[in-house]
């Protein structure tokens, strides 16, 4: 680690320890490279998809009006208190994803709007993971994607159903890999070497932060005991979450299991499960690991029931029929969202907060379960670095430009990387 004297010093830098590499969030009592400010010295916009399959309630999926007087349809309802953080986008959609009528064939072009072939696989990169591949050199890792339902395998009428599984594309032929295990998601942030032991990750890198400790300012120093506390207790969950796997375990309703058992450190329980990845992509953005991060809530024809939210029947079912059950499953997963804002608001930086220099959309495959892509729910949340204003809902049903590959672009330019053309779009939204 350099001297306390040294100017180089970056207000974002690393502990070391054996087998970790661990960033720090950011600190204004560290010193500036340069005299002179510049993009370096300022906080990074990150970019966050998050994606639930089989879309929402149809009847209960709206907002109308601006600002704190900007009302919410019942499955938003748990965005309230983010409401002048929120823009909601209504009408928007992929053309190439009406050209077929089951859950694969409206969702492998999610964030590529590229044409999907319906015998084999192939569809095009999305954008996630052409950021990634263009300015993800920025961070030690360029993309962070993660999952909280396994892929569905095989063919439905004849097309592949690996559709359904992934938004995150690397090439036309290979979805990006979607890791669902918290415990190897959190060790791709910070483990070094495959040897993993049983050492903590904050005991690794103590030598390190001592030192780094006495260079702070009161502020910066109660920043910091946060931080190295927040991964602690993260660490903590995940090695709690596996060891309750061990020793009380899934406890299926058969004799013997009809399915393969689920990987160590998964939690059992749903709502931890999902709590615990927003958490660790929280902790991505904290420590600047990624910039660009991309988190699949559930599949497109989820077999998840979500019991915890007075479900009775699988999500996929549910999504079709639209009970009033649908609205507290909705309901779930906009809290999600919620406490996602809650924890990234909760983060300094500078004169933001991390929720301010972040763009998070949360999209959909179709507006309801009914195979209805002609239009798709789609809420902005964050602000973007200061490029996005919330408290809004826009309206783009009957606009003559509705591509969601034109909010991409814009997504894509607030996050670092302008491109005149991508997928079936050569112009940004208009309005946002």
């Amino acid at each position: 680690m350099p001297s306390p004297n040294a100017s180089t010093v970056s207000r974002r830098t690393l502990l070391h320890g054996l087998g970790v590499s661990m960033t720090l969030p950011w600190l204004e009592s560290l010193p500036r490279a340069a005299a002179a400010p510049s993009a370096a010295d300022q906080p990074p916009t990150r970019t966050l998809v998050i994606f639930t399959g089989m879309g929402f309630h149809s009847d209960h999926w709206w907002a109308k009006g601006e600002g704190a007087d900007m009302e919410l349809g019942p499955c938003l309802k748990p965005l309230e208190p983010w409401k002048q953080q929120l823009v909601f986008l209504r009408g928007l959609w992929n053309e190439q994803a009406n050209n077929g009528v089951i859950h694969c064939m409206q969702t492998g072009n999610m964030l590529s709007g590229a044409p999907m072939s319906k015998t084999e696989v192939h569809t095009g990169v999305s954008f996630d993971q052409l950021m990634a591949q263009r300015i993800g050199d920025r961070t030690r890792i360029p993309s962070l994607v993660l999952g909280c339902e396994g892929p569905i395998p095989g063919l439905q009428d004849g097309h592949p159903l690996l559709y359904s599984s992934h938004i995150s594309w690397s090439t036309a032929v290979s979805p990006t890999w979607t890791e669902t295990r918290p415990a190897l998601a959190f060790d791709r942030l910070f483990r070094t070497k495959p040897d993993r032991g049983d050492r903590r990750i904050v005991d690794a890198v103590l030598e390190d932060a001592r030192s780094l400790r006495q260079r702070l300012s009161v502020s910066d120093r109660q920043r910091f005991e946060e931080y190295l506390g927040s991964v602690h207790e993260i660490e903590g969950r995940i090695k709690r979450a596996g060891q309750e796997r061990e020793t009380d375990g899934w406890k299926p309703s058969l004799t013997a299991p009809d399915r393969p058992r689920p990987a160590d450190g998964i939690p059992s329980e749903i709502p931890d499960y999902w709590k615990l990845m927003n958490d660790i992509v929280l902790l991505a953005f904290r420590t600047d690991s990624t910039r660009i991060a991309t988190l699949k809530y559930c599949n497109d024809g989820s077999i998840l029931t979500h019991a915890h939210a007075g479900a009775k029947d699988q999500h996929h079912q549910m999504a079709h029929t639209q009970p009033q059950e649908l609205v507290g499953v909705n309901q779930f997963f906009t809290s999600q969202l919620a406490y996602l804002c809650q924890r990234m608001a909760e983060v300094k930086e500078g004169d933001r907060t991390l929720l301010d220099n972040t763009a998070i959309m949360h999209c959909s495959s179709m507006i309801h379960g009914n195979h209805d892509a002609k239009q798709l729910p789609v809420v902005l949340l964050g602000g973007a670095g200061g490029k996005l204003r919330g408290g809004r809902a826009l309206d783009y049903l009957d606009a003559p430009n509705r591509r969601m590959c034109s909010l991409f672009l814009s997504l894509m330019e607030w996050g670092g990387l302008e491109l005149d053309r991508f997928g079936d779009s050569a112009e940004r939204l208009t309005g946002i």
